[in-house]
């Protein structure tokens, strides 16, 4: 059974219905939220502290998100190396997975 997670500091009641209809991971649309905010990208820890968590429960999503292409990894010198690793979101590839889920759901 997947995991539950309470509502998130600053996570609207209607946000909070719509991952509940979907049963969508609360801490990964945080962390996806929390990118789309930042869009020149941040580290697991920046992330972590700005939603409340530890960074090792961000990593693991982060994973997840990189390894479908909705997050790219860059170091400090523009390569990805070592600690202080910059994490981003590619916006319209998170836009277009969105229509393809809601195409899916409107039986299309």
């Amino acid at each position: 059974m997947p995991r539950t997670y309470k509502p998130l500091p600053g996570q609207p009641p209607e946000a909070g219905k719509a991952l509940i209809v979907f049963n969508a991971n609360a801490l990964r649309a945080a962390v996806i939220r929390d990118l789309a905010q930042h869009p020149g990208g941040d580290t697991t820890g920046g992330i972590a502290k700005r939603i409340g968590v530890d960074y090792r429960q961000v990593y693991a999503h982060i994973k997840t998100l990189e390894a479908e292409g909705l997050v790219s990894a860059a170091g400090e010198s523009g390569v990805r190396s070592g600690h202080r690793v910059q994490y981003s979101l590619d916006l319209g590839r998170l836009r277009d997975q969105g229509l393809i889920y809601m195409r899916y759901l409107a039986g299309e």
